[in-house]
């Protein structure tokens, strides 16, 4: 059966993670002048509400959505924990995250340290809250 406190659990433990790394992603793309290529009209002014925004949108899809899905195929999953939360990640990853970003890189002209950061951040966040997500589903 799904367990709802195991679900709220994952999602307060991988929703803190994800807060935690954002920040500190934000800062370091800050830090590197990322954007500082790009044409300013295309690069949003930071602020709270983009953020929170921003925020929300990677709660849903890194947190919330992979929660539901792994309560649902926990049972049948041939293997568990941190394990099957990094299998995933790197699933979705290579299946979902790379070819879009590398496909708008090829369509739009965007600096490649930009692309790869990207990249790099998002599988960073996917790999966390995935092994949180496992990882909680062994206790």
């Amino acid at each position: 059966m799904i367990s709802l406190e195991l679900m709220f659990f994952c999602l307060v433990a991988a929703g803190v993670y994800l807060l935690i790394i954002s920040f500190l992603l934000d800062l370091v793309e800050r830090r590197l002048k990322l954007t500082g290529a790009l044409p300013q009209q295309l690069v949003e002014k930071s602020g709270v509400t983009v953020t929170l925004a921003n925020f929300v949108l990677e709660v849903l899809f890194y947190v919330v959505i992979p929660t539901i899905i792994y309560s649902f195929f926990y049972y049948l999953l041939p293997f568990y924990g941190v394990r099957a939360g990094l299998a995933t990640a790197l699933f979705a990853f290579l299946l979902g995250v790379a070819p879009s970003i590398m496909g708008l890189s090829i369509r739009v002209k965007l600096p490649m340290p930009y692309m790869l950061y990207q990249l790099f951040a998002g599988l960073v966040k996917l790999l966390g809250c995935l092994a949180i997500i496992g990882y909680i589903y062994t206790l």
